[in-house]
């Protein structure tokens, strides 16, 4: 396989790398090891620091630097990099990606996995169980290993567990041999030009298996007919109304695996014909990831839970009845568009004692709350600082549950660094009150 994909990215001359992020920079290791005759053009705005200009490795930067797409005749763009918000067609250009090149010459060895929320949770758990079966298994994708590095490591018994995104599905042309689509909500409204065209993103994971392909779902009825002909083409398998086989039970240290990726992953285990024993000690050792309903300390009797992945206001939602004991919630975040009625509504009929908002959308929540005649507490501060703050002051048990509904954007690199602050201001009261 990595002869045939080797041998077909050689046909081309000069290559540009649109967007040196971590895919870009993987493409480039790649080329650099088997293209030593291909020219690379690396378009980004900025100009690499740690990279020189040679015969061989040309720059295009600064203002002009989509200039550099008219120079190739093959452009490998980069998942971060949005051509809807750059005012390109993706047929302007010979667009390609490492996730299209990726799946088409390794198809058949591939579990994807994709969804608005659960992805990376449940690839990390697919593949220990694997390991945990004696099976030869990689985990590469949007969870942090991009494919291309991982390309040496594939021998024809290799299973290659990969996460996909959105953006990087956009505009592929081939999908994996086992489908996996979690959920859909509304998301990344600032990437597309409508959320119809996020949805087609992610359908694209399934849109070009065959009928020797396997797609696994757990879908309401509602999403399945934003494009029903796609599910009628291969194996289908939808666990929405799939009841669980096995009793599985967790506590908040451990961390928590959503229903519906346990009903895919009993689908999954009869499929691949994994006994249950390997099955149950798979999840019963699972922690749980950073940032995903991560305990982080309990300080007099309150537990604080970080819950920083959570940027769309269904999974906020789906944490707080997951806990069932939040006493104070900590919600707010950069403003994408993205409709929060149905927070809003389910905020005012729950049991949360204590709503504490911050940043863009925490200000919208709050002006929707502040109209409603329940008498309710809720408090908007300007910073995630001042919420830990007075979420210390007013919850006196149960859980206190940053959940923030909201991307991170506007104030931090990524919903990473704003949960790893979340966690390092709970420890400091936590020190505080050891003193």
């Amino acid at each position: 396989m990595l002869k045939n994909l080797v041998s077909d990215l050689a046909a081309f001359s000069r290559i540009a790398i649109f967007g040196f992020g971590k895919e870009g920079r993987s493409f480039y290791d790649f080329a650099l090891k088997y293209l030593p005759n291909a020219t690379l053009c690396i378009v980004d705005k900025n100009t690499p620091q740690d990279i020189e200009e040679s015969e061989k490795v040309v720059f295009f930067s600064g203002d002009d630097y989509l200039k550099g797409l008219e120079k190739v005749d093959l452009v490998i763009k980069s998942p971060g990099v949005s051509l809807y918000n750059l005012g390109i067609k993706y047929d302007a250009y010979n667009f390609s990606s490492t996730t299209e090149l990726f799946i088409k010459h390794f198809k058949k060895q591939i579990i994807g996995v994709t969804g608005t929320k659960g992805k990376s949770t449940l690839v990390t758990i697919i593949d220990q169980l694997l390991k945990n079966a004696k099976q030869e298994t990689v985990l590469c994708g949007n969870i942090g290993t991009p494919a291309f590095d991982i390309v040496q490591e594939i021998t024809p018994t290799t299973r290659v567990v990969m996460e996909l995104s959105s953006h990087q599905l956009l505009n592929i042309k081939h999908s994996p041999h086992i489908a996996i689509l979690t959920n859909l909500f509304e998301e990344h409204l600032d990437y597309y030009k409508d959320l119809q065209e996020y949805y087609d993103a992610k359908f694209n994971i399934l849109h070009f298996q065959n009928e020797n392909d396997i797609l696994i779902v757990n879908l309401q009825e509602p999403y399945k007919e934003l494009n029903a002909s796609l599910f009628q083409t291969k194996s289908v398998y939808n666990v929405f109304e799939h009841t669980l086989k096995y009793d599985v039970t967790f506590d908040v240290k451990q961390g928590f695996i959503h229903k519906s990726s346990l009903q895919i992953l009993e689908k999954l285990v009869e499929l691949l014909k994994i006994d249950k024993e390997t099955y149950l000690k798979t999840i019963k050792e699972f922690k749980t990831l950073p940032h995903r309903l991560e305990y982080v300390d309990t300080i007099e009797g309150v537990i604080y839970i970080n819950d920083s992945i959570s940027t769309i206001p269904e999974a906020t939602m789906e944490a707080v009845k997951i806990l069932k004991n939040v006493e104070s919630l900590i919600l707010g975040g950069f403003d994408r568009g993205i409709h929060y009625d149905s927070l809003v509504e389910y905020l005012l009929e729950s049991d949360i004692q204590n709503i504490v908002l911050f940043s863009d959308t925490g200000k919208k929540i709050f002006e929707s709350l502040s109209k409603s005649d329940k008498n309710l507490n809720i408090f908007y501060v300007t910073s995630l600082s001042q919420a830990v703050e007075k979420v210390h002051q007013i919850t006196e048990s149960g859980i206190a549950l940053f959940s923030p509904a909201a991307s991170s954007f506007n104030e931090y690199k990524n919903f990473m660094q704003r949960g790893d602050e979340f966690k390092s201001l709970v420890i400091d009261y936590k020190q505080q009150e050891e003193k």
